[in-house]
């Protein structure tokens, strides 16, 4: 931003220069109109005689005199006028190259914002593939172990049938509680304090979205665990009762990570004990009025279902979240809520 006033700057100074130097000549050349006019009205030198007067004697050196000075003025009107010369090539050159600095400066601005684009176009690819193999991880893992349970079935075991209480699938639309099995813990996330931080967070870095498409945060930690988000400029068409549309931007949540930083929670078989982190939050929530979804892991399955049964004994409705080994908690507006049973 400074580069313009500097320009002025440096453009007033030689316009100053230029006016002095143009001034001094208007001098100089009305100095030498009055020489050359009194010199016109001398009379004609007349041949050097032995007898020639000592007045005309001195008049003769004079003019001499003042010829010299007319000559010397010239030279340095001649140098002045080289010198401006010199000084507006200076500027000529010095705009030329200015010119070429800021044409450059915009390509390269418009180039970032085009390496920018790509980037985060390619960032939501790898996003989108990294969802989908996650999903068909998942969904293999489910069909081997539906495979291998298939394989091992005795058609002489006593098969015993469990009914819970609502056998359809609905969305979690009341209280919610999150916990989740890892590593043989389970622990409580405290998913909507996190989102409300998250909401506190983004309101000061809104305004970043007017330079850039794109921003991150991350708030916490907060219960053992941290929350990484994205926000995204999304440019929109309104149109108005005329007919006529304008242009305007939208803000939307593109993403959220949640990231373990500390193992928190208690050990999955004590998870049922009366003093346990488990048993103290559900404690606090009406059953009938509340969701417990649990996020699981492939190695804490088995402590699913054993919680599961509780939460069903206990009146709560459940909605299972499985997990693909090393893939992190994370949500989306395009998302989908959990479904409870």
């Amino acid at each position: 931003m400074q580069a313009p006033e500097q320009e002025q700057e440096l453009t007033a100074g030689y316009d100053s220069f230029l006016d002095i130097v143009t001034n001094i000549v208007g001098i100089l050349i009305i100095l030498v109109m009055v020489v050359g006019v009194r010199a016109s009205k001398l009379p004609p030198a007349s041949p050097p005689t032995e007898n020639l007067p000592e007045r005309y004697a001195r008049d003769i050196e004079e003019l001499r005199r003042q010829k010299d000075a007319v000559e010397s003025l010239r030279t340095d009107v001649l140098r002045i006028h080289e010198a401006i010369r010199q000084v507006e090539l200076d500027r000529a050159a010095r705009e030329f190259e200015r010119r070429n600095l800021a044409g450059l400066v915009a390509q390269l601005g418009k180039a970032i914002q085009e390496r920018a684009a790509q980037a985060s176009e390619r960032e939501r690819e790898l996003m989108n593939l990294q969802t989908q193999l996650a999903r068909s991880r998942s969904r293999a893992d489910q069909l081997r172990r539906e495979l291998e349970a298939s394989a091992s079935i005795n058609t002489d075991s006593v098969v015993t049938l469990v009914n819970y209480p609502t056998p359809l699938s609905v969305p979690a639309d009341g209280e919610e509680l999150h916990f989740q099995i890892r590593n043989g813990r389970v622990a409580h996330i405290p998913l909507d304090r996190l989102l409300k931080e998250l909401v506190a967070d983004a309101k000061q870095k809104i305004y970043r979205l007017l330079e850039v498409p794109e921003v991150s945060g991350t708030v916490g930690p907060l219960g053992g665990y941290r929350l990484q988000y994205v926000l995204a400029r999304r440019n929109v068409r309104i149109e108005d009762p005329g007919g006529d549309g304008v242009q305007g931007a939208m803000v939307q949540l593109r993403r959220w990570v949640l990231q373990p930083v500390a193992d928190v929670g208690d050990p999955a078989e004590k998870a049922l004990d009366d003093t346990s982190e488990f048993r103290r939050r559900l404690a606090g929530y009406q059953p009938e009025k509340t969701i417990v979804t649990i996020w699981c892991y492939p190695d804490g399955f088995a402590d699913f279902r054993r919680l599961r049964d509780y939460l069903h004994q206990e009146g709560f409705s459940v909605a299972g979240r499985p997990l693909p080994d090393g893939y992190p908690i994370t949500g989306s507006p395009n998302g989908s809520k959990s479904a409870a049973q």
